[in-house]
């Protein structure tokens, strides 16, 4: 074997690698949880895990009344290889009361019409139904007015909170502005939801937000500004290395380089919430060991 042979089976691996990792991004998963919330705590369970995390199984009561929500983030335009009828089918078929927008719809800096494609078709499979889609700013959407949402048939969260109601269960869900790692200040959680009477569902893109607010974890009994935080924009890493390297190296993200959290159910600094992996994809459509997710949350209240 000579060298020729040796680059020619490097090239290959390479080949078949970047088909691999292209196959990955395409392979968008519906994941779907239980979160059960009571006086004890929080218990989450998948529908492919009947284990229990974070309060006693016992607290989880099968088929209770709860607000299904429908989430998924970062969709990046074209950077998504699903299509919009594709996702909103998955929310539909599943009964959602409601779906939330994590943020990055844009792919890049200046906006093409793709990226407003995938919004605005899952918007209007979504209100055939009657089902509302509430959005929140990514890093990469700040040329997007308010208006564009509109148009695109969804309604911006900016610092604003509503109240929702299904199955008898009331819960206000608030969206928070994104600053794009401190070029822009972040947004501010509102008095009035902060004393909220009821469940508070924080909707942010970039989930190092919660390092704006005070260190709680030793403080069991403290007033808590929101319950629940559902968040993005990590993507999981997409192209996930050894010892979270992609974010040591090329990334600022706290959250991720400081506790190695990169997706999931997690709990930091006295705070709770759920990170999607995003449905789409940053910088080329590839990943690995990271797979695009949308997600299906029963919130059982």
């Amino acid at each position: 074997m000579n060298w020729y042979h040796i680059l020619l089976g490097l090239v290959i691996f390479g080949l078949l690698f970047l088909v691999f990792m292209v196959i990955s991004a395409a392979r968008v998963r519906v994941h779907k949880k239980d979160l059960y919330f009571t006086g004890k705590g929080i218990a989450s369970s998948d529908d492919s895990s009947s284990k229990a995390t974070a309060s006693s199984s016992s607290d989880c009561v099968p088929n209770s009344p709860c607000i299904t929500i429908g989430f998924f983030s970062d969709t990046h335009g074209f950077g998504c290889l699903k299509s919009p009828g594709w996702i909103a089918s998955q929310f539909l078929d599943n009964h959602c009361d409601i779906v939330l927008f994590g943020g990055d719809c844009v792919h890049k800096r200046t906006v093409r019409k793709s990226d407003l494609r995938m919004l605005t078709e899952v918007s209007s499979a979504l209100k055939a139904r009657r089902i509302e889609l509430l959005s929140v700013y990514g890093n990469h959407d700040w040329q997007l007015t308010p208006e564009d949402y509109e148009k695109m048939g969804t309604t911006l969260l900016l610092d604003t909170w509503k109240e929702i109601s299904f199955s008898g269960l009331k819960m206000a869900i608030c969206g928070i502005s994104d600053s794009e790692r401190g070029e822009r200040p972040w947004g501010q959680i509102p008095e009035d939801f902060a004393a909220y009477d009821g469940f508070r569902l924080l909707l942010v893109h970039n989930p190092d937000f919660i390092y704006t607010l005070p260190d709680l974890s030793k403080e069991k009994d403290a007033k808590r500004p929101f319950d629940y935080m559902l968040a993005g924009h990590l993507h999981g890493g997409q192209v996930h290395l050894p010892g979270n390297l992609e974010f040591i190296f090329f990334r600022e993200d706290r959250i991720a380089r400081e506790e190695s959290i990169l997706g999931g159910t997690f709990e930091h600094r006295g705070y709770r919430g759920f990170i999607s992996r995003g449905a789409g994809n940053g910088f080329l459509p590839i990943r690995f060991m990271a797979r695009p997710e949308i997600h299906i949350l029963r919130f059982h209240l």
